[in-house]
């Protein structure tokens, strides 16, 4: 019955549900696009910019740790908002099956835009719930250097019994289309060894990774 379904088209009890729609919860994953994105876009140093996008993908995972599920939006359903410093973010929902929404950042001074799409997918196991965001997301920057990268998935832990939890799992690709560099992050160290038992080579949190340079 619900084969090929996922949980984008279930209904859900009301009570895990946060007072906002998709479309604003991604937002949060752009927060620190003022400091980090804005800071990429203002170094010459094409290296030193790869890494202050990682550090800015890195960030979201902080701004998205929340165990609340925001609303499925409406099909063109769109929003409109600025950061602190001026930051002009929009967003529109473009199709309902799948989810998907797009999106772009405008920085005030044309340093960089930050711009693709999201498609939501979720997961649903015996006793967790993995989500992710499926899409590209494209930097360009003024000087005509372009990033484009992932994020990584979420998985929900607890859903039926014992602890909740929030763990970051996956790996996130940057490439710079501009210098042919190439940098994977891995999340998380958790891995399972049997049926049952699992283990850990450090904390679920970790993150590691490298860049590769072709030059």
């Amino acid at each position: 019955m619900l084969k090929g379904l996922s949980m984008s088209h279930m209904s859900l009890p009301i009570k895990i549900f946060e007072p906002r729609s998709s479309v604003q919860r991604i937002c949060d994953l752009f927060s620190f696009a003022p400091k980090f994105l804005k800071d990429a876009g203002k170094t010459e140093d094409h290296l030193e910019r790869l890494k202050l996008c990682i550090a800015f993908m890195v960030s979201s995972m902080y701004m998205c740790c929340d165990q609340n599920k925001p609303f499925n939006p409406l099909l063109g359903e769109t929003m409109q908002g600025k950061f602190a410093d001026g930051t002009i973010i929009y967003c529109e929902h473009t199709s309902h099956h799948p989810p998907i929404t797009n999106f772009s950042i405008e920085d005030i001074e044309g340093n960089y835009t930050l711009s693709g799409y999201f498609e939501i997918c979720g997961k649903m196991g015996a006793n967790n719930f993995v989500s992710g965001l499926r899409g590209p997301c494209f930097v360009n920057f003024k000087d005509g250097h372009h990033i484009r990268f992932g994020f990584p998935s979420y998985k929900l832990g607890g859903t039926v019994m014992g602890e909740r939890t929030i763990e970051t799992i996956g790996s996130c690709t940057f490439e710079d289309l501009t210098n042919n560099r190439k940098a994977v992050l891995l999340c998380s160290t958790f891995k399972k060894t049997g049926w049952i038992t699992s283990s850990s080579t450090g904390s679920k949190d970790e993150i590691t990774g490298i860049i590769y340079d072709s030059h």
